[in-house]
């Protein structure tokens, strides 16, 4: 039996019963293999663009006995599935503008998905703006802690064009809503990242660091204002 990571599991428990899937930058192919051991998934497609991680993948489905359910395709992103041929797609472990630009490069692909779940590594913002100008509505958010660093989970489903606050563009709008346990703890890592951005700034006097200065002064502005309203609510 697998035992996947609590990462890989959240990712895992969005899955509609019975879904067709594609698990973009697949890796071992863990993820796959699950699904369809577990009956969450009919078929997944396991997709890498790496010689290595493709040649892992196609020894874990073979040891896993996982041939007829599961397909390992080495290329980029969604350039490798058909329209239609998958209801849900997975993109983990990339970067957020990484994830954005795989879903611009196959719009045909998208347009037949019912759904689609991200872990993106940073950059969350750059899928949930996507998300927010192309008619698709987050309906699932979360944040885990694993090997000492958060990961934050967004899945979304096609439904009306929904307008999402600026807040909401970089911190979740059902992360806000449900104030997680374990966002307090996200927005205090982000000051202090942006508080250490302030202070590398700050010794250059050019007009693109003063720029620079006020948009991050705003954005700590922003998430300390966030980081008091969760604050409040808790009393």
């Amino acid at each position: 039996m697998l035992n996947l990571s609590q990462r890989l599991l959240t990712l895992a428990r969005l899955v509609p019963q019975g879904s067709r899937v594609a698990d973009i930058g697949t890796d071992h192919a863990f993820l796959p293999c699950y699904l369809v051991k577990e009956g969450i998934a009919s078929f997944v497609i396991g997709v890498d663009v790496h010689e290595g991680p493709y040649q892992a993948a196609c020894r874990t489905v073979e040891a896993y006995k996982a041939k007829e359910q599961v397909e390992i395709r080495r290329g980029d992103g969604l350039t490798v599935i058909e329209p239609g041929e998958v209801d849900v797609v997975i993109i983990a472990g990339m970067g957020g503008s990484t994830s954005r630009d795989i879903l611009e490069i196959s719009p045909q692909v998208v347009e037949t998905l019912k759904k689609m779940i991200f872990q993106p590594m940073n950059g969350a913002d750059a899928v949930r703006r996507w998300l927010s100008e192309h008619s698709w509505v987050i309906t699932g958010e979360d944040i885990i802690y694993e090997d000492k660093r958060f990961f934050v989970v967004v899945a979304a489903e096609k439904g009306e064009k929904t307008p999402l606050t600026e807040e909401e563009i970089q911190y979740g709008p059902l992360l806000i809503k449900n104030r997680h346990p374990l966002l307090r703890e996200v927005l205090q890592k982000d000051i202090e990242a942006m508080q250490e951005i302030l202070r590398q700034l700050a010794k250059s006097q050019n007009q693109e660091s003063k720029v620079k200065v006020h948009e991050f002064t705003r954005r700590i502005q922003m998430a300390k204002g966030l980081q008091e309203w969760l604050f409040a609510a808790k009393q």
